[in-house]
């Protein structure tokens, strides 16, 4: 479950961000190493910290933290440099299988990454190059696209899907600070919050 009221884009203004991968690695006698890929997929982290904001800014998130209750509730995120999805293939028809998992795919050489999309705004679906439409030939939840009755795609067509998406979060501590500024500036005050973490859920 992921609340509704997604987190003001202002706060990703000089933002810190990346995946986070598990590794577990155990040494080896010799020098060598046996590593094991804990996790299947990364979890994308987002740091931020709200320097010299006006006052207003800092009580919105002030807000925005209460509504979540710290870390318990996620909520949705817009990641700034990544969030749209342009005529993506998301898999094949094999003229049996009804649901594909709406993802991007980093087509590195050596090892290609797909990152499963699970909120999705502006959703159009193609099969073979055909738009679909939604209610009709598919159904959408949690990114996982469901096709419906004499719908489901044959085998070698192709399914894409343009929409804009947004990442699932949380915060990753209960306590996250406000700071007052040291020199207020009584007409145009400014106060300061974090650094703040906030950390990719998938569910």
């Amino acid at each position: 479950m992921v609340d509704t009221v997604a987190i003001n884009d202002k706060f990703g203004l000089d933002m810190k961000m990346g995946p986070v991968f598990q590794t577990t690695v155990i040494q080896l006698l010799g020098g060598f190493e046996d590593r094991n890929q804990d996790w299947p997929v990364a979890l994308w982290r987002y740091d931020v910290e709200l320097r010299n904001r006006p006052l207003s800014e800092i009580r919105a998130f002030m807000t925005h933290l209460l509504g979540r209750r710290g870390a318990a509730y996620a909520f949705p995120l817009r990641d700034p440099l990544d969030n749209s999805l342009t005529d993506e293939n998301i898999g094949t028809g094999d003229g049996t299988s009804a649901a594909f998992q709406i993802k991007k795919t980093y087509s590195d050489t050596d090892r290609p990454y797909a990152r499963p999309i699970t909120i999705v705004s502006s959703l159009v679906v193609k099969v073979n190059g055909v738009t679909k439409t939604s209610g009709v030939h598919y159904n959408q939840a949690d990114g996982i696209i469901t096709f419906t009755g004499g719908n489901i795609p044959s085998a070698g067509q192709a399914i894409t899907v343009t929409c804009n998406f947004l990442v699932r979060v949380r915060y990753s501590t209960d306590y996250n600070p406000v700071s007052l500024p040291i020199a207020p500036d009584f007409a145009t005050p400014f106060a300061s919050a974090g650094p703040i973490t906030l950390m990719e859920v998938l569910r």
